[in-house]
């Protein structure tokens, strides 16, 4: 396994003190971080040993045995592999008892530093080689320990956005205020001044309160709960719009299909007619057949919402309600009771034979 010298990763000499390596681990990793840095592989790579070196030597009992075996630190006092497992899982939490049967990463575990694989690699044996399909993604924190990849995920901004149904059916646009935080420019995320004391700018937090405003468009087609992302708007991070979209007062959707209830009268289903329907797309003609029944629907094709990532469009649907007059006149009823004399119908005796 290859050596690697923490004490010259970090600059300091053996016998620096607790101080002196966390003075240089600020001042490397500020230089190198992947947020100053963005597109460096070199500096991501040099970022990720320097957190690896700082891991080590901020720790007294990780130092002693790095200081006395080298390279086979890591596996000193760790033969047991259970008693392994409850030290780790005492040093990084619940999370990490979660995830030690289920690792998911996006690269291979040959791809891993020569750290982690002296971390893992010999003590997990077969358990681990068996799952090299299966990936890490593990990050160091300043103050040791790992994060997962949903760590980084966080610093992305996630807002809500309302939008009205007809603008999700043909798109719109929108100024969106967005508010961040941005590593301090003062202190490079350290929350110290350079001659010490607390940072003046960030006041010790060592990230800044940003905001600006951006113009997001929202294509055609969006349904409620699209997730928009919009790339490297907030201090290099990603926007995430969470599309909300208003009920209509009588348009409702299915899938790129757009549902209307329409009332008819008993004469016009009876005998038939030509209406007029509403569409998102503007007002059509739509014939009536004669004897149509309640609840039946027709299809107004390509009037319905645009195919996202397709071409062409839903359909609307139109389901007719018969409404059942009401306030009727005396010579209304006598009409009704000479068609019902004349008509002498049981709709339901095949119930009745039944």
């Amino acid at each position: 396994m290859e050596f690697k010298d923490y004490y010259a990763i970090l600059g300091v000499p053996r016998n620096a003190d607790e101080k002196e390596i966390k003075r240089a681990y600020r001042r490397l990793a500020r230089k190198y971080h992947p947020d100053l840095n963005p597109g460096d592989k070199e500096a991501e790579r040099k970022f990720k040993e320097i957190n690896e070196a700082y891991e080590v030597l901020s720790d007294p009992e990780k130092r002693k045995r790095y200081d006395e075996l080298g390279a086979a630190w890591a596996t000193y006092g760790h033969r047991d592999t259970e008693a392994f497992w409850q030290d780790f899982y005492r040093r990084y939490g619940q999370s990490a008892r979660a995830s030690s049967s289920e690792f998911t990463t996006d690269f291979e575990f040959g791809d891993f530093s020569d750290f982690f694989k002296m971390f893992f690699g010999d003590l997990l044996g077969d358990r681990l080689r068996s799952r090299r399909a299966t990936t890490f993604r593990f990050f160091t924190s300043p103050e040791g320990g790992f994060t997962a990849t949903e760590e980084k995920r966080r610093r992305d901004v996630v807002q809500d956005v309302e939008i009205s149904f007809e603008e999700s059916f043909q798109g719109t646009s929108r100024n969106i205020r967005v508010e961040y935080e941005e590593i301090c420019s003062s202190c490079g995320g350290t929350g110290e001044e350079r001659m010490g004391g607390r940072c003046r700018v960030c006041g010790g937090a060592g990230v800044e309160k940003k905001s600006k405003t951006v113009s997001v468009t929202i294509p055609a087609g969006v349904s409620d709960g699209t997730k928009l992302r919009v790339p490297g708007v907030a201090g290099g991070r990603d926007l995430y719009l969470q599309v909300r979209v208003r009920p209509h007062a009588f348009f409702r959707r299915d899938g790129d299909d757009v549902l209307l209830d329409l009332p008819l009268t008993f004469p016009e289903a009876a005998l038939g007619t030509e209406i007029e329907v509403p569409t998102l797309l503007g007002k059509v003609r739509m014939k009536v057949p004669p004897e149509t029944q309640n609840g039946t629907v027709f299809r107004l094709r390509g009037l319905g919402f645009p195919k996202r990532g397709n071409s062409g469009r839903g359909d609307q649907l139109v389901k007719v309600h018969v409404v059942v007059p009401q306030g009727l006149t005396e010579r209304e009823r006598e009409l009704l009771r000479e068609f019902a004399a004349l008509r002498k119908e049981n709709p339901r005796k095949h119930l009745l034979s039944a």
